[in-house]
């Protein structure tokens, strides 16, 4: 029986079944889409999934409210200063502004998504008219990794942050802690999408890699007793095939293709730029809806790392501030707090890295093909190719303001190094101005 079921729910033959975890999360309104496997096999939106997240944005709300006019919040269970109260309400306020970004998109940008799983269905139908079919399979494997780890790592996330809160006497209302961890889990599920959507395009430019491959391979194969340049020798053929390999690697397997690509490279290549062209506007469409959010959660990660750094660097400056709890059970929960939002930031540049990375291969291999053929047709349309390679590069950026690349997480340590610098000069005019008060009042 559970054999039986496992084998149902890992299979996938086609896009809407290898988007299965994905369609979990419209249970609380983050996606809200339903896939239709019926013969049509279409994407439409769910009535369901919208109403869940209006209620789900609802219930934060009043918790976040709940909590505010109660006057907890969790660094208020530990100590306060005019900096942590400052603290606090900035990640308030950017903590509600993310969360209603976040629903915001899910909700009244839905179409976008849809859009983007559409297109990647007209993607796969020209993938067939080459005889070249995705691993579905494999992309399922993946989403479903992916959510497996997202709730592992949650789950443990908030159990260790309770837990911790418990050990040092802290007994947060049922409010306050959902305030505290909705966010993380909205968060989580906005990556999780972000994830899977990359991946699907990722996926793809890496069988565009595979089609251009097969061709440059074709012609290599036909010029077996030619010397070329010494980037393209072909005296040797295992030798340059092992180094061409290890200068164009992609994770996916080298897929089995029809006599169709080496038969008519120049319909192949034809077909490789409408493909392309597709997955350029699907890339665009994935940063349209995702931009907005993204910059929330960057931002609101951002924050949350530079003011717990800030807050265990106050404990160990100052630690008479911690007689009233347990010092290791304080630097345990900030430490894995900002943990979780390196981690979070850390997915989205690996994610966008990726699939950029992927979409900048092609281009190499199109040159070479150009340095090997004579056909005429062939070069005509390599060349359209390489101009359209050119001037439809793949990025993602958070609303322009910085793109989505590793160099951001540069960028994020120079920036926290440089405010938390900052917040310890602020502290230590502000205690030596409370010093001098206590002095002149000593002196009175």
């Amino acid at each position: 029986m559970a054999l039986r079921l496992w084998v149902g729910i890992s299979q996938a033959d086609n896009v809407f079944q290898s988007l299965r975890p994905l369609t979990y999360i419209s249970l609380v309104g983050l996606a809200p889409f339903r896939l239709n496997l019926n013969a049509d096999k279409d994407v439409h939106t769910s009535t369901y999934s919208f109403v869940a997240g209006i209620v789900h944005y609802l219930f934060f709300v009043f918790c976040f409210a709940t909590s505010i006019s109660e006057g907890d919040s969790i660094i208020g269970y530990f100590f306060q200063t005019n900096i942590t109260k400052l603290g606090d309400s900035t990640l308030r306020l950017t903590g509600i502004i993310a969360m209603s970004t976040i629903f915001g998109f899910a909700m009244f940008k839905r179409q976008k998504l849809v859009s983007i799983i559409q297109n990647n269905i007209v993607v796969d139908e020209i993938f067939v008219r080459l005889g070249i079919k995705l691993d579905y399979q494999r992309i399922l494997l993946f989403s479903f990794l992916i959510s497996l780890g997202m709730v592992i790592f949650n789950v443990i996330y908030l159990c260790v942050s309770f837990g911790l809160l418990i050990s040092a006497t802290i007994s947060p209302s049922f409010v306050t802690f959902t305030a505290f961890a909705l966010p993380h889990i909205n968060i989580s599920l906005m990556v999780f999408k972000f994830l899977c959507t990359t991946h699907l395009a990722q996926s793809r430019f890496s069988m565009v890699n595979e089609i251009l491959q097969d061709i440059l391979d074709a012609h290599i194969e036909q010029n077996t007793a030619l010397e070329l340049s010494p980037m393209h020798s072909a005296v040797n053929h295992q030798r340059y095939e092992h180094r061409l390999r290890n200068l164009i690697s992609t994770p996916m397997q080298r897929y089995s293709v029809t006599s169709i690509i080496r038969q008519n490279p120049e319909y192949a290549i034809r077909q490789v730029s409408n493909i392309h062209n597709l997955l350029c506007d699907i890339c665009q469409t994935i940063e349209e809806y995702f931009t907005y959010p993204l910059l929330g959660i960057i931002a609101i990660s951002f924050l949350f790392i530079l003011f717990d750094d800030f807050y265990i660097l106050e404990a160990l400056l100052n630690p008479k501030r911690l007689d009233y709890f347990e010092a290791d059970e304080f630097f345990a929960f900030f430490l894995t707090q900002m943990l979780w939002y390196i981690v979070i930031i850390f997915l989205i540049v690996e994610a966008s890295s990726s699939t950029i990375r992927h979409s900048s291969f092609s281009a190499a291999i199109v040159h070479k093909i150009l340095n090997i053929t004579d056909d005429l047709e062939l070069r005509d349309r390599l060349f359209r190719l390489s101009l359209q390679l050119t001037h439809r590069k793949v990025s993602f950026t958070a609303a322009g303001l910085f793109r989505l690349d590793r160099t951001l997480i540069f960028t994020i340590t120079g920036a926290a190094t440089c405010y938390l610098i900052i917040l310890i000069q602020f502290r230590s005019t502000h205690h030596v101005e409370e010093s001098g008060s206590a002095n002149n009042t000593d002196y009175i």
